[in-house]
């Protein structure tokens, strides 16, 4: 028995077959970028999603002998699609999007910065969608007064599948629209936004089917109509169930285009000065920690294009530039580097935050800067870590997934930069499995996700313990790096390039 599994990630699709024992089979994948278009702009064409979807899931269904038990789709967050006719009235406002920064402002001038937070479990910041609907009321009014839906990526995909407007609670809560408590629409934040509920998707618990695959899309894919799509949720929340995060006292770090610190609570537990957000899990009915960082995997891949072209024929250019940094040694020969490169989320929440190396010499290498971009995002997640422990409980092990996490020398690096063991699984792919763990449970093949996760589940993790040499000379880094950023916003620097 087969599912196939839909993640929609920031930088490309990907369709994977499990089988109900967690054995991968085959997969697809389609890379797309987003766009630009002025400073702190971040869109998307919604057509490119289309695209992906028929691409990777023909792909798949042609290796399948047998129909699959559903389709179950899981996904990046917090960007908007405002929709008519079925169809997208606009680019996609993506989540890294920065330009709804005076919406934000007049936001916590209005309600308060505790107030929001304290009803949505989000810190109000250009991340989320409901800054991003008041930008299009002040900047589009013709989109806004004649959108008949607001959805996200994930929405539209559910949407493409099925026909259906629906969503989940682990989407719906990165929106500043859901009540974190309640795991409802929210009638004083849609009055705010100026929208009723009818403009949103239908909100269901994730893991509920959204719906059949339509009969066109059957034909177009190779799929039998009616096939169920399942909702599994948001990609970070996936990733969470598939490194066993659905206890307290157990954490993951997820390093794709961004990274996502993640830990299980039992309860809505929120932070004084909202720096971590209080999001529902991927499990209907439960609650997680989590504190994001905008840009991480993606300033690796940045630093691969600009900078390694000569690699390009020598094999695989990730594999090199790994090598080279292990040849740099722990602490980069003294480069820093801060991963702000699209402004700062937990713990600084500081949207006008820059990416930063410093202390270059001449006798700075490539593998230096190589090496201080794993450590400046081994720091950053820390920092996460170390605010989530603050305000929870103690973590004694840290699940890894994500691309980046490939390289030894980055799990060795997270290992002695957080002084904890780093467990990594041969499946990083965390999302795509935790969506057929979700999916595994909806449709009855196991009871709980505790099950799916035992039966799913391959393989022992390698784990990175670390080293008590290397861990000193970390924290080292870890409070350079505190003293740079401090500097640096102590005297307003950041604003002062801000055009």
């Amino acid at each position: 028995m087969y599912i196939i599994s839909l993640d929609i990630g920031t930088s490309g699709m990907r369709a994977v077959i499990y089988g109900t024992n967690g054995k991968k089979y085959e997969n697809a994948y389609y890379e797309y970028h987003s766009d630009f278009p002025q400073p702190g702009y971040v869109e998307q064409d919604p057509q490119t999603w289309k695209d992906a979807a028929v691409y990777c899931l023909s792909n798949v269904a042609g290796y399948l002998k047998e129909d699959p038990l559903a389709i179950t789709v899981t996904s990046q967050r917090s960007s908007l699609i405002p929709m008519k006719d079925g169809e997208p009235m606009r680019t996609a406002i993506m989540w890294q999007d920065k330009r709804t920064m005076p919406q934000c402002e007049k936001l916590i001038q209005e309600y308060t910065l505790e107030g929001l937070y304290r009803k949505t479990g989000l810190r109000t910041n250009p991340y989320f969608v409901l800054p991003k609907i008041l930008w299009l009321k002040e900047n589009q009014p013709d989109i806004y007064e004649t959108a008949e839906k607001f959805i996200g990526v994930q929405d539209l995909v559910i949407h493409f599948l099925t026909g259906e407007y629906k969503t989940d609670y682990s989407q719906a809560c990165r929106t500043l629209l859901m009540n974190i408590e309640t795991f409802s629409w929210d009638p004083e934040l849609l009055a705010i936004g100026g929208i009723t509920e009818e403009r949103l998707p239908d909100l269901m618990p994730p893991g509920s089917i959204a719906g059949g695959l339509t009969k066109e899309m059957a034909q177009k894919l190779g799929l039998k109509e009616g096939l169920p799509v399942i909702m599994a949720g948001g990609d970070q929340q996936n990733a969470a169930i598939a490194l066993g995060v659905n206890k307290p006292g157990r954490a993951e770090a997820n390093t794709g285009t961004g990274s996502f610190v993640i830990s299980a609570v039992d309860k809505p537990v929120f932070d004084e000065h909202a720096r971590v957000l209080c999001q529902a899990s991927a499990i209907a009915g439960q609650w997680i920690m989590e504190a994001g960082i905008f840009n991480t995997g993606a300033i690796y891949r940045w630093f691969k294009e600009q900078f390694c072209q000569d690699m390009q024929t020598e094999g695989s250019v990730y594999n090199l530039m790994n090598e080279e940094a292990v040849k740099s040694g722990m602490g980069a020969n003294g480069v820093i580097m801060i991963p702000h490169f699209e402004g700062s989320a937990a713990p600084y929440w500081n949207p006008y935050a820059k990416g930063l190396f410093f202390n270059l010499s001449l006798n700075t290498k490539r593998g230096d800067l190589i090496r201080a971009i794993m450590e400046g995002i081994a720091v950053e997640i820390n920092a996460d870590i170390s605010l989530i422990e603050e305000i929870t409980q103690p973590i004694y092990r840290v699940s890894v997934a994500g691309g980046m996490v490939n390289a030894d020398v980055f799990c060795e690096i997270q290992a002695n930069i957080y002084n904890k063991e780093v467990a990594r699984y041969t499946n990083n792919e965390a999302s795509s499995l935790g969506a057929a763990m979700i999916a595994a449970v909806t449709l009855g093949v196991y009871p709980d996700i505790e099950e799916a996760f035992l039966n799913m589940m391959e393989d022992i993790p390698h784990t990175f313990y670390p080293d008590p040499a290397e861990v000193e000379k970390g924290e080292k880094i870890i409070q350079r790096k505190y003293k740079l950023y401090n500097s640096l916003e102590k005297e307003h620097v950041y604003e002062d390039f801000v055009d």
